[in-house]
């Protein structure tokens, strides 16, 4: 089963924790700073140990340091079962042959996990694709759509899928997960998903979608063009090597394109930060969205600046969106910054919303912190947002393949 952020509160009220500190703690904000003691740690610390079975050495331990680092803990030893397992698994590839496309159900989750193993191997980043059961908890939700190809026996030999991924926005759909076992890759399996899958944009709540296009290879970026989404942003370094070891497909780091089509929009205000203007006036051409554009602010607010920071710890990757917009924003970043280069982290990603005048402010603070822009989100916060990245390993440039129409 899925550990959530509730399961792990749970298990540290059985550890002893006064209960109302533990109902009123953030996930995402240092524990220690919201009355977790040196008494209290330790006791959490074995309880997980015991729980989800993983031993933790002294410094293991020190890295936890937020309920959410709790919890991916829990996820890793999931994944690690889930791996041991399908390498243990007898299993031979299958030839290429007739096969049947439809909507994902919970008998398809072995397959897919096996069809992740034998594209990306042990290094697909994201836990979920290897284990079935919690696959299926998210199809249910309603956050991941998928369809598959199936062969006569059951095995699933293609997929693609919509998601919900990072955006706050639960109308956003991602549009990706497209991978075909290499038996299968002279046949329609994966076009035959796609088109069954790009019936659901503009109904069942899926108002618009984007995709991460790899830069490897230029078949889903044409697939994402041909589908009449448009290119807004670009994202060097994202996906980790170890990712494409098992295929040699990939030499090094791979960046992504993103794509955006959105299919049911209203008039929205659009913050112009001065130093992108001239590019976002460009990004925003042919998107086929009605903006009223607004000019941003040049200085940050007095007060607290908030951020919401996911890190991807087998993708090298932090994520971090703008929750609110304040003078100590810079030094907030900065501290992420450090903690990030400490760890080893290739790519820290930084989300702006750009519904608000204060997004101007910000996009300033970030470009001169030595952020660089990535592009334009539409619809990314429900309002626009703004991609600023800072690489910390070469990205490459001259290896990625790009396609525009």
């Amino acid at each position: 089963m899925t550990t959530t952020t509730r399961d792990m509160q749970g298990l540290m009220k059985d550890a002893g924790v006064d209960p109302a500190l533990v109902d009123a703690i953030v996930p995402d904000r240092p524990l220690l700073d919201q009355g977790i003691d040196s008494v209290d740690f330790p006791a959490i610390a074995v309880a997980v140990e015991k729980k989800y079975g993983v031993n933790m050495a002294d410094a293991d331990a020190a890295k936890l340091k937020t309920l959410n680092d709790l919890v991916a803990l829990s996820t890793v030893s999931e994944r690690a079962e889930a791996l041991r397992r399908l390498a243990a698994e007898p299993w031979r590839m299958p030839e290429q042959g007739p096969f049947s496309v439809g909507f994902y159900t919970p008998a398809d989750g072995p397959g897919v996990a096996r069809l992740f193993y034998t594209v990306y191997g042990d290094g697909y980043p994201i836990d979920t694709f290897y284990l079935p059961e919690r696959l299926s908890e998210e199809h249910r939700a309603g956050r991941i759509r998928s369809v598959v190809a199936r062969i006569p026996d059951g095995q699933v030999v293609s997929q693609v899928a919509l998601y919900r991924s990072s955006p706050p926005n639960p109308g956003l759909y991602e549009n990706g997960l497209g991978l075909t076992l290499p038996s299968f890759r002279s046949s329609l399996a994966f076009g035959r998903c796609n088109q069954l899958l790009l019936t659901l944009p503009g109904s069942e709540g899926i108002d618009a979608i984007f995709g991460e296009a790899v830069c490897n290879h230029v078949v889903t970026q044409k697939l994402s063009l041909r589908a009449g989404a448009l290119e807004t942003a670009l994202e060097p370094a994202l996906m980790p090597a170890r990712a494409y070891e098992a295929e040699q497909s990939a030499e090094g780091r791979v960046g992504c394109v993103m794509c955006f089509k959105v299919y049911r929009d209203v008039r929205r205000p659009l913050c112009l930060p001065s130093c992108y203007d001239g590019q976002l006036r460009f990004m925003l051409e042919g998107l086929g969205v009605d903006r009223e554009l607004i000019p941003g602010d040049e200085r940050l607010p007095a007060g607290a600046g908030r951020l919401d920071t996911v890190r991807f710890a087998h993708a090298g990757v932090a994520r971090c969106a703008v929750q609110a917009a304040g003078e100590d924003l810079p030094s907030l970043l900065a501290t992420l910054e450090a903690e990030l280069r400490q760890e080893g982290y290739a790519v820290l990603q930084c989300f702006v919303p750009l519904g608000a005048s204060w997004g101007g402010a910000v996009a300033g603070a970030l470009a001169r912190a030595g952020f660089f822009l990535g592009g334009l989100l539409p619809v990314w916060f429900g309002e626009d947002g703004l991609l600023l990245l800072k690489l910390f390993v070469d990205p490459e440039f001259d290896s990625m393949k790009m396609y525009s129409a």
